[in-house]
């Protein structure tokens, strides 16, 4: 008897795992219907705006877009999730609805123009094309996000906790992919920021006002808020200065922990550093023994390709790719961010250690977060538009493709901190080498790092901190950065066809170039 009642366990369980495979199999055939339904209402509507109106296929793509919206919210809630217990209202889920699948046009749109105008193919057809990309996508999102029930907050006790070389220690609800090499075990009793997801409550006495693009704004001595004026449904922040800082997002960011930790995590970290006496720096780093070799460039210059390039042919250890922490001693403090790669940064490396499927979604992550998306995202950050909720939609449609450095680079190794030994700034232009002053270094890596911030809300987050402040954060950051580089020998490479590593000087004192 004991013998049969273990074996009706898993039978039990392969039967409820059936129907559970069985329901969500119903419920993506019936998302595909609609969804089915939703592509000819889309196509009838844009070919209307294009050839009856005259509107040019690309605009009427985002207007059909709204419509075929609202056709497939209707359908959905009646076939697709009528059921739904503790769900949202309806209205925050329509707000949903419609901001996914416009952030979904950052991807369909490239997509479509790059059908229609590099390949030939009719514009409907594309159009047609585009859609079916992102619909499962779409359904995993709607059926997690949008119509899922909404959960109780966290249990606090599982939060992950972050030290940062024991200069700066985070404790989050939220899980931050760009610090888990800093992650520790253990607890916490005075962290430097805490992150939960949470309400966006209004203070008493704040003073309210609207930010430059359009987000609204509350202020006071020891607390921010900013918000896209979606609420919980939209990207929207939190920062209060007590014994810490405690950071408070809206339950969106918690699905899109990228966009969470680079708007509103990192900026706070690099003036939290600048107080405590580093200074968070955009470049690279790669060492030659206890020789720091710093690597310098404009965001999307091609500073990534040429570190794995470096480290792929020359033996150096690895420091940082993004971000490093220096001192004004000249200490390389390591910031081991995941790498974001493209086709082309692959291909610079020998034996990379991605799976077939991580390289076919390279494909489309590539589309999005390549030079031409981020560009697009800056133009409509000076614009009204929801930007940053519009961003976190779309990295939570497609995930930045983000690797660690051994996953791309399998042989190298890694160092904790090295001693600033020479600088190189790479920049696409005439091929030639400059040698660079102190001055010109100093000046040229801080342009450089306020270069890979300022998306929002970042200015509105460093008034804030530099606010509170009676010393002057930035004068700070520059004071280290200057000691730091005191006596480092700088020069700039120049190579239009992005050939700065085999040129690249493998020792602490670089040959002269001609100015």
């Amino acid at each position: 008897m004991a013998y049969q009642s273990e074996r009706q366990v898993p039978v039990s369980l392969r039967k409820g795992g059936g129907y559970l495979v069985t329901f969500w199999r119903l419920r993506l055939t019936r998302f595909g219907a609609v969804g089915a339904s939703g592509l000819i209402v889309n196509t009838a509507l844009l070919g209307a705006f294009t050839e009856l109106v005259g509107i040019p296929y690309w605009v009427s793509a985002v207007l059909a877009t709204q419509g075929s919206t609202l056709w497939n919210f209707g359908l959905i809630e009646l076939w697709v999730f009528p059921d739904r217990q503790e769900r949202r209202a309806r209205s925050s889920r329509l707000v949903m609805f419609l901001v996914m699948n416009n952030a979904a046009l950052l991807l369909r749109g490239p997509i479509l123009v790059l059908l229609t105008e590099g390949l030939g193919v009719f514009y409907l057809l594309s159009n047609v094309i585009s859609l079916v990309t992102v619909t499962l996508v779409r359904y995993a999102i709607s059926d997690r996000l949008i119509w899922g029930a909404v959960k109780a907050a966290k249990d606090p006790s599982t939060s992950r906790l972050y030290d940062i070389h024991s200069i700066v220690t985070v404790e989050s609800e939220v899980p931050l992919p760009e610090l888990e090499r800093f992650e520790v075990e253990g607890s916490m009793s005075a962290p430097t920021i805490t992150v939960r997801v949470g309400k966006l409550r209004a203070e008493a006495n704040g003073a309210s006002r609207r930010a430059d693009n359009g987000a609204g704004l509350e202020t006071s001595i020891a607390r921010l808020r900013y918000d896209e004026g979606l609420g919980d449904l939209g990207f929207g922040t939190a920062i209060e200065i007590g014994d810490c800082i405690e950071v408070v997002v809206t339950p969106l960011l918690k699905w899109s922990p990228h966009v969470l930790y680079t708007n509103v995590v990192e900026p706070i970290l690099r003036w939290v550093f600048a107080e405590r006496g580093y200074a968070l720096i955009h470049a690279a780093c790669v060492a030659s023994g206890n020789e720091a070799l710093l690597l310098t460039a404009k965001t999307d210059t091609g500073k990534t390709t040429t570190t794995l390039r470096i480290l792929d042919n020359n033996g150096h250890s690895f420091l940082s790719d993004d971000l490093i922490l220096l001192g004004p001693d000249g200490r390389v403090l390591t910031y081991p961010k995941p790498l974001t790669i493209s086709h082309h940064t692959l291909k610079s490396v020998k034996t990379p250690l991605l799976s077939r499927k991580e390289r076919l979604a390279l494909t489309i992550q590539s589309r999005l977060h390549s030079r031409s998306g981020r560009r697009l995202a800056v133009l409509l950050a000076r614009s009204r538009f929801p930007v940053a909720t519009i961003n976190a939609f779309a990295q939570l449609l497609v995930p930045p493709p983000k690797y660690h450095v051994g996953r791309l680079v399998p042989t190298v190794e890694s160092s904790r901190e090295a001693q600033a030994a020479f600088l190189v700034v790479i920049e696409r232009a005439e091929a030639g080498q400059i040698t660079l002053d102190q001055e010109e270094a100093v000046e040229i890596l801080l342009s450089n790092t306020e270069d890979a911030f300022g998306f929002p809300p970042y200015f509105v987050i460093e008034d804030f901190l530099h606010s509170r402040e009676r010393s002057n954060l930035r004068m700070a950051e520059r004071r280290i950065v200057a000691e730091a580089l005191d006596g480092v020998p700088a020069i700039l490479l120049c190579d239009p066809a992005m050939g700065w590593w085999e040129n690249v000087p493998l020792s602490s004192r670089p040959a002269q170039a001609d100015a």
